[in-house]
C-alpha cells in the first residue's frame, strides 16, 4: 500500500520560551519533510518567524485559550484539510489546551487526526483529567465512525503528548 501522507508529531517542551533552541527544532522538523506537523506546548513569536520560512508551503493553525501554551498544527500545500479547535477535550477544564482535530482528504479518502496534550499532573486529578481526555478521544471515534458510513470505516488516528 502506498503512503497516503506523513506527519509528524512533537512535544518540544515549553517550545519558544528559550529562543535558543528554537531554530535547531525547526530546522530538524523541517528535514523531516512531512506533510502535516503538530508541535506540543508551542510559545512566543519565535517559533512563528521560524517556522515560516523553515516550512514555506504548509499553512498553520495554532489553538487558543487561557493556557500559555498551545498545540500548534502545520498543514503542507496541496492537501484538502478542515482544521476544528475541539473543545471537548479540555474535559471541563477551561485552562486545558482543546484538542485540534484535522481532516484531510487524500486520494478520495477522509482521513480525520485529532491531535491532543494530555495533562500530565501526577496527583489523582491529573490521572482522572487523562483518563478522561483518552475516553473521550476514543468515544470521538464512534462519532467519525457514524459520519464514515458504519462502524470501523472512519481513517480515524489520535496522537500527540500522551
Amino acid at each position: 500500500m502506498a503512503k497516503a501522507f506523513s506527519v509528524a508529531s512533537w512535544n518540544v517542551e515549553h517550545f519558544g520560551k528559550d529562543p535558543s533552541k528554537v531554530d535547531g527544532v525547526v530546522e530538524y522538523l523541517a528535514s523531516q519533510k512531512a506533510d502535516l506537523v503538530a508541535l506540543y506546548e508551542v510559545e512566543g513569536k519565535e517559533v512563528f518567524r521560524a517556522l515560516v520560512p523553515a516550512l514555506p508551503k504548509h499553512q498553520f493553525h495554532v489553538t487558543e485559550g487561557e493556557q500559555t501554551q498551545e498545540i500548534l498544527v502545520g498543514i503542507k500545500q496541496g492537501f484538502s484539510a478542515w482544521v476544528t479547535q475541539k473543545l471537548e477535550f479540555q474535559s471541563g477544564q477551561s485552562t486545558l489546551r482543546p484538542g485540534v482535530l484535522v481532516t484531510v482528504s487524500v486520494a478520495g479518502q477522509l482521513y480525520p487526526l485529532l491531535f491532543l496534550h494530555l495533562k500530565s499532573m501526577s496527583d489523582p486529578k491529573g490521572f482522572g483529567l487523562r483518563d478522561d481526555m483518552i475516553e473521550r478521544a476514543c468515544s470521538f471515534r464512534s462519532t467519525l465512525d457514524k459520519a464514515a458510513g458504519g462502524a470501523g470505516k472512519a481513517n480515524y488516528l489520535f496522537m500527540g503528548d500522551l
